[in-house]
Parts: C-alpha cells; structure tokens; sequence
C-alpha cells in the first residue's frame, strides 16, 4: 500500500493556504476542515465545538477511513490536519486498512500566527492557545515546513518535492497526543 503523507500544523500555520496550492501537483490532498460546514457542523454536529469532545475519536477514524480509501487509487495523498501522529495511531487503532504514514509539520512564527488569528477574529486566549498548540506540535514532528518569508507557492513546491521523494527515515520523535480533531484553539470555535 501507498504510504499516506500527513502535515500537521497548530491553527494559523497554514494549511488551508496550501491546500489551495498543491492543487497543481499529481496527488490528492485533503485537510481535515473541508468535511464541516462554514458553521463547523457535520451531521448535525458542532464539530468544533468543545462540546463535541465525545465524537471526535470518531471524526478522526473517519478521516483514517477517508485517507485509507483514497490511497486505493494507488497514487499519493497528501492530508493536512491538527493531529499528532499519535492521536492518528489512536484513530487508527483496529482499522482493517490503515495506511503507514510519514509525517511533517507546517509551521510558522509566533508573531506571523499571532497576526494571521487576530485577522481571523480569534481573542487573545485562543489565540495564545494555538501558540501553545504550535510549541507542542515542534517537539514531535522532524520534517518541518515553514510558512514564515516564503510564498505558499514555495511551500507548496516543497511539500510536493518531499511526497515525490517518498517516506524518509523515522519521522516521528514523539506521540503526544492533545485531543480532539484539532488544537485546544480550535475545538473552542472557528477552524484552524
């Protein structure tokens, strides 16, 4: 099977700037915030919301069912989450068809992350939040990618160079895990 490449990445990092990017290159990519509707609700739920907590275990095996699926076509896929590889082994925990991953982190500096939420309406202490998310996600992912001084254009040409490269050695350094279907920020409200 196709190894599945994931980036991970704290709210503000990125990641839907990029999926709009790699669009151009031969794999298919999705982020783990287009299944919601603009007011975060899939099937009836506020999965954003905090009070969603109790599926969104569930939400995350979809999204291991969802890569696993896509990867029969038999090319690369790419899936853009706020997940640490640990919480994506605990989704895919006793899935029949879970795809091997390699990992890398979408990244950005702090006061770029900080500038990017405010423009998005985040307060202080969520935005604080995804700074904390952020400082988390450095510490167990290898390959990083940053977002900070370059255009989405070259990340974009970056990530697509490193899936065309195929899994490099063991990029996981830990299996932290923090949660829901995304960051402490955005459970609490809009997408990250």
């Amino acid at each position: 099977m196709t190894i599945l490449h994931v980036i991970t990445g704290a709210p503000g990092a990125g990641k839907s700037t990029l999926l709009r990017h790699v669009a151009a290159y031969p794999f298919g990519t999705v982020d783990f915030d287009e299944l919601p509707g603009p007011d975060g609700r899939l099937l009836g739920v506020d999965i954003t919301s905090a009070s969603a907590s109790a599926v969104w275990p569930a939400y995350n095996t979809l999204w291991v069912k969802i890569a696993s699926m896509m990867l029969r076509a038999g090319g690369p896929v790419l899936v853009l989450c706020p997940l640490t590889p640990g919480e994506w082994a605990s989704a895919a925990a006793g899935a029949v068809d879970a795809p091997r991953t390699t990992w890398a982190h979408l990244d950005c500096a702090d006061a770029d992350r900080r500038a990017r939420l405010a423009a998005r309406g985040w307060g202080p202490d969520r935005i604080e939040e995804a700074i904390e998310d952020a400082g988390e996600l450095r510490g167990v992912v290898n390959r990083q990618f940053t977002t900070t001084g370059r255009s989405p254009a070259d990340v974009a040409a970056a990530v697509a160079e490193w899936i065309a490269d195929g899994p490099g050695p063991g990029p996981v350094r830990g299996a932290a895990g923090r949660g829901g279907p995304g960051s402490r920020a955005r459970a609490s409200g809009p997408r990250g």
